[in-house]
């Protein structure tokens, strides 16, 4: 067993449903990179955030990436081939089209990067966005829109796909992005700079070991490619 240790943690969305596979998908990732890579789960944002100073490793979605960038150091790692997405849905005949989002209140969550990639989208097609109403969570998003609080929204692709038909009752999705901006950032703590070769080589590596094959899978996740820097990430904020 190796005697470097470092505790992982993942952005609470993609744990919802498969926490015990980034559990196991941690534990090979540890033994190919030749290392002890244990877990801290949080269950909600504050919890992650409390816990960026108890962790060495940190699967984040890309603005949380930054975040732990500039408030602790960690240096960008890797990202996967799944980019992270937005979905624009209304109540059902509250829109067609886009252009039926102008200057209309939309409910979407603060600080995540599908709110940030859906008002560029929006922006990007002329559409002046209306006014922002945030909710904690994409759940409390949905459950504003569907209960006519509001009648247009955001809502993350990856939460979005894992609803069921109940949970989409009169809600109507007007588009889904591919714009392929960017995806969730492997960080890691400045500490462990000298292990990033054997974690990169052991990423690159999962697709082929046995385990590493059924644990990608589950995740919808079919390789890692480097990331060497943030900066391309940080362009998309200035536009």
């Amino acid at each position: 067993m190796s005697d470097v240790s470092l505790t992982a943690s993942v952005c609470p969305h993609d744990t919802a449903k498969n926490l015990t596979t980034w559990i196991e998908f941690f534990v090979v990732l540890g033994q190919m990179a030749g290392l002890e890579i244990g877990y801290l789960h949080a269950a909600d944002f504050p919890e992650f955030y409390e816990r960026f100073g108890e962790v060495q490793l940190v699967y984040a979605n890309p603005l949380d990436a930054l975040r732990i960038e500039d408030e602790r150091g960690f240096l960008p790692l890797a990202t996967t081939d799944r980019y992270d997405e937005v979905v624009f849905v209304a109540r059902e005949g509250a829109a067609r089209t886009l252009a039926d989002f102008a200057d209309r209140p939309l409910a979407m969550v603060e600080g995540q990067f599908a709110t940030l990639l859906g008002c560029t989208l929006l922006q990007e097609r002329d559409v002046q966005v209306g006014p922002l109403r945030p909710y904690p969570s994409w759940g409390e998003a949905l459950a504003a829109l569907r209960q006519g609080e509001v009648e247009h929204a955001l809502l993350y692709k990856d939460f979005f796909e894992q609803l069921g038909e109940l949970s989409l009752e009169g809600v109507q999705v007007v588009e889904v992005s591919d714009a392929r901006r960017f995806g969730h950032v492997l960080m890691l703590h400045p500490d462990y700079a000298a292990h990033r070769a054997a974690l990169l080589e052991a990423l690159a590596r999962l697709p082929d070991h046995p385990l590493g094959t059924m644990v990608l899978a589950d995740l919808r996740i079919g390789s890692w490619r480097e990331v060497a820097s943030t900066e391309p990430l940080r362009g998309l904020l200035s536009c």
